[in-house]
Formats: C-alpha cells, structure tokens, sequence
C-alpha cells in the first residue's frame, strides 16, 4: 500500500479506493465505496477504465478468497454502471485469460466458490451485453472464452433475471444529446484502446473514427441516434394507450386497483419519459411536425396521468370527465388493401366502394367504439379516428379524442356519406401535344378543377379541389351551409396508406360564420417510392362545434382523378 499511497492524480486515487473496497477486513461489499469508484470512473474516464480493470483482476486472482469475492461484486459494479468504456476493457483477450487463470485445463470435482462467482459472471454477459449492447460487435473475446470453457466441460450456473435486467438496454427514452454524449464517451474509449493495441489493422480503424470525431467524416450514428430516439418515443406512445385502455376499463367498471403492478410501472415510464420529451421538443424545434407530435403526446400523457391520479383517489366520477386527447406520435396509420386469394385471371372487376370500407375495416380488426354525446350522426357509421391519433389539426388548442359508434353499426342505413369513390368532374381536355423534346407539360401544369363534395354534415360541408395530379396536390374547403349557425373549433385529420406519404399545411383559420367563406387546408399527397399512381384512399375525421355542441363526422374516401 505504501506503493500506491505515492501514486499522483485521478489513477492514484482510483487504485487507493480499489484496495480499499477489496480489504479482506470488510464482511460484505462496500457499496458507497464501489459506486464512489464507477463515479470517479466516469467523471475522469480517459485511462481509468482500463486501469480499473486490469487492477481488479489481479485481486480475484489474490489467494484470500474474500478479496476475491470483494473484487468481482466491484468488478459487477463497474461492468453495471460505467457502459462501454468498461465493457470493452472486459472484452479484451488479456482480461479473460488473466480472469480465468486458476482454471485448470479440466473442470475440479467440485467449484470454489470464486469459480462459481466467475462462471456466473462470464454466463450474465453472454446473455445481457453480447446480446443486447449496441456495440455486441466488439465483445467477441467473452463469447469465445464462454465457448472455450464449456468445451472443456465446464458448466454455467443460470443467470437470475433481476441480474440480467441492470445491464440490459433500458426502455427509458433518452434524448438526443445524452445519446450523442454516451456515444462520444464510447468512440473515444474505442480510439485510445485502438491506439494502445497498434496493431496496422487498428491504426487504419484508429485513423477512420477519428475523421469522425473530428467532423471530416459524416457521422452515421447521428441518423441512427434520430431513428433510435423516434423508435423510443413510439414505444412511450404505446405504453400511453395501453394505461388509458387500463384506465378506461377501471373507470366503466367502478373499480381501481393502484397496487396493479403493471399500471404502476406504466404510470412510472410515462412520469420519466416527460421530462424527455420537453428537452426532445427542444431539440427538435427546426422540425415543426415532429414538434407538433411531441406536444400532442405530451398533452395525451398528462391527461392520462391526471385520469390515474383521480382514480387513485377514489375519484371515478371527475376521472370518467378526463378526455384524452387522440393526437399521439403514432398517427393514423392503416395498411393498404392486401389482395384476397382468388383464383388466376387476366383482369378483375373494379372495387366498389363498399368493398374499398370493407377492405379499409379489415385493417382495423374489427375496432368499435362507443359514441359521444351531441355528436352528429350524419357520418359517424364508419367510425372515429380517435385510436388512431390525428396527423394534423385546424387549431392550435388540444382536442379531446372522443369515442364514437361502432363500425358496422349503420351499414344497413340507406343514407351515408362514408366509403365514397370520388371522382371530381373535370372539364374535357384535349390530349396535349408533346413538345420536340418530348416534354409532356400537360402533366405538369394544373388544369381547373370543379369542387367535389366529400361530405355534407347538418351544416358543414366539406369540398375539396385537385390542384395537382403528380404529386396529388389538394385543397380541402370547410363550409356553412346554415344562415344562422356558427361553426367552431374545427379540427380535420386525415391519413393515407402506408404506401403514400402525407403533408398538411396549416389551415386558413378555425371557424367558419354564417354566410363567411370556407375555411381551406393545403394537403399533398406522394407515394413514397415516387410511383405515378391515379387515385388514393384517405381515412378522414373531423370535430367541431356547432353554436357551442360538439360534432363530428368521419369516412373513408377514394380520391380518384
């Protein structure tokens, strides 16, 4: 001790604090003491986890099986909360051959107990880090030194699922900065141990990461970083619809258990992942739509987590009233039509527009919902879009997602407005004349079309008008077609098949008054491998409030052209 008593700097103070958490005077580990170490570790990282590791080694490998077993919980400690930088240290070949030296070549009759803790260790990596690490690629070294020693015929003890789930990806979102940070703390951990090796292969791969880091080189975990943090907001949504569902089926019954385990954790995981969102919104704030889908989500989570808090109270009344609003990051999303089996045939007749809901609800797997009071009724058999959040808005405000009646329930109505084959009437045009360079600027310049009307509902109507063809560019127009009544609130939200891809521009205003002209909303419509195509079905929903009652109406539409 005296040796290392004269050591200088962050080293001499992490090996001081390694010996002391490996004393065979101590009885159990010291667990202050350990996570002092990770943090001292992490703070300084540089060489430090290198030092750390090759220090600890040589005390499991020490006669007194005591300091042995000390070494190896620090060494869980480390493997448990420094990341990658560690990671790696464990993977390398001097480390394994150092950890397992007092193996014999053949398994002993009976383990000692620093064995059985050193086989269990090696077991709980293969299973946790070199399976799920985002980096498992560099961790070879473990899963050949597991392979090695079952060969021998040495066996694993299993691997507790509670020790397996620390190290583990967490499901907890992170934001874009603390992804980008973990990710330069782990290349440079990379760089310094491909360097320290020198080896020519490694100092060619030493030379590529850091063009990287020094910004001469794109930077690929960037796009995988945005994929990776959209991946783990999705999971948030769906953690938040699968709570409401909970708490809706509590509140129709009358009943609340707050002891249920899984509502518990779920209400956790939406508490941690708002602050999350707040700093992502912040971070994403040159992209409006994925801001607007943030704060949508947001909205949804606090309104679920206030519905939860009234239920814990005993509350079901005020928790029956908490609408949660629909616009959730995973928007209205439906499959294109799957082609039935059917026997060959050169050609088939057209869909009609039954069959086009028919196929659209069979999307749906057979979804219902219950209706809202002072909703309107003419359009409502097809159902609402309220579990399928909105894509876009026509105010500001956060609306309530409000159930509405069941699917099949008004098929048998002879008057209905959903499932429309729209087919615009346009005036004759004569076939245009290629230009010398066989240009076809008829399919590029936008022709006049009439107003079609999607859908006229007590007072609101909905026209829309094909600007454009290729990309298919729209104009959606809200009418009143009552003198005495004034329409408010008005949202519409649409969706399209996986196929195609949507834009919304924000709408013209939210209110339309008695003999005032419509309120208008610009959408385009392209399909995502930029195929022509000439016609598209969208799923549509819009809510408003007429004199102060709120309505909506709902369909699915074909826009053919």
């Amino acid at each position: 001790m005296s040796s290392l008593s004269s050591l200088q700097g962050a080293s001499g103070k992490l090996l001081r604090r390694i010996h002391r958490a490996c004393r065979p005077s101590l009885d159990e580990p010291n667990a202050a003491l350990n996570l002092e170490i990770c943090d001292l570790i992490n703070e300084k990282q540089g060489n430090l986890p290198r030092e750390a590791t090759v220090a600890i080694v040589k005390l499991i490998n020490s006669r007194d099986p005591q300091v042995s077993e000390l070494a190896l919980s620090l060494l869980d400690y480390l493997v448990k909360n420094c990341g990658y930088p560690v990671h790696l240290q464990i993977s390398r070949k001097e480390f394994l051959n150092e950890l397992v030296k007092r193996f014999p070549e053949r398994p002993p009759p009976v383990y000692t107990r620093t064995q059985r803790l050193i086989l269990g260790t090696i077991a709980e990596w293969v299973q946790t880090i070199c399976k799920t690490s985002r980096y498992k690629e560099d961790l070879g070294y473990i899963r050949d030194m597991h392979r090695l020693l079952r060969s021998k015929g040495y066996e694993f003890p299993a691997v507790k699922k509670e020790d397996a789930a620390v190290l583990n990806p967490s499901d907890n979102l992170k934001s874009i900065e603390e992804i980008q940070r973990e990710e330069r703390i782990a290349q440079s951990a990379k760089l310094q141990e491909l360097i320290r090796r020198g080896r020519p292969q490694d100092l060619k791969e030493a030379n590529e990461l850091m063009k990287i880091m020094s910004g001469f080189k794109h930077d690929e975990t960037l796009d995988e970083t945005r994929q990776r943090v959209n991946e783990d907001v999705e999971k948030v949504s769906r953690k938040a619809e699968i709570l409401d569902e909970m708490l809706n089926n509590a509140t129709n019954a009358g009943t609340f258990d707050p002891s249920d385990e899984t509502i518990s954790e779920l209400i956790s995981a939406l508490k941690v992942a708002q602050p999350k969102l707040q700093v992502l919104v912040q971070e994403e704030s040159d992209d409006q739509e994925q801001v607007g889908r943030l704060l949508s989500l947001n909205d949804k989570i606090n309104s679920i987590l206030q519905k939860a808090d009234l239920l814990k109270e005993g509350d079901v009344a005020n928790a029956s009233k908490v609408k949660v609003s629909g616009a959730g990051f995973n928007l209205i999303d439906f499959d294109d039509d799957e082609p039935s089996p059917a026997p060959s045939s050169n050609s088939a007749p057209a869909p009609t527009s039954n069959d086009a809901i028919a196929d659209l609800l069979g999307d749906l797997g057979g979804l219902s919902f219950e209706p809202k009071k002072g909703t309107s009724t003419g359009n409502e058999s097809v159902g609402s879009l309220g579990g399928f959040g909105a894509i876009n808005l026509l105010d500001t405000n956060t609306r309530e997602q409000s159930p509405s009646v069941d699917i099949l329930s008004g098929f048998s109505s002879p008057v209905q407005n959903t499932g429309l084959s729209l087919q615009p009437a346009q005036p004759a045009v004569q076939p245009a004349a290629l230009d010398p360079f066989q240009f076809d600027f008829a399919s590029v310049t936008s022709q006049t079309s009439t107003a079609t009307t999607m859908v006229t509902d007590g007072s609101l109507k909905i026209d829309y008008v094909i600007d454009q063809k290729q990309p298919l560019s729209l104009t959606f127009k809200f009418g009143n077609t009552s003198p005495l009544s004034t329409l408010s609130k008005i949202q519409f939200s649409i969706a399209v098949t996986k196929s195609f891809e949507l834009t919304m521009l924000p709408p013209s205003g939210s209110a339309v008054g008695p003999g005032s002209g419509p309120v208008t909303q610009k959408v385009t419509i392209k399909h995502k491998n930029g195929e022509p195509f000439n016609s598209t079905k969208i799923k549509f929903k819009c809510d408003y409030e007429e004199n102060g009652t709120a309505k909506e109406t709902s369909g699915v539409a074909t826009i053919s052209f």
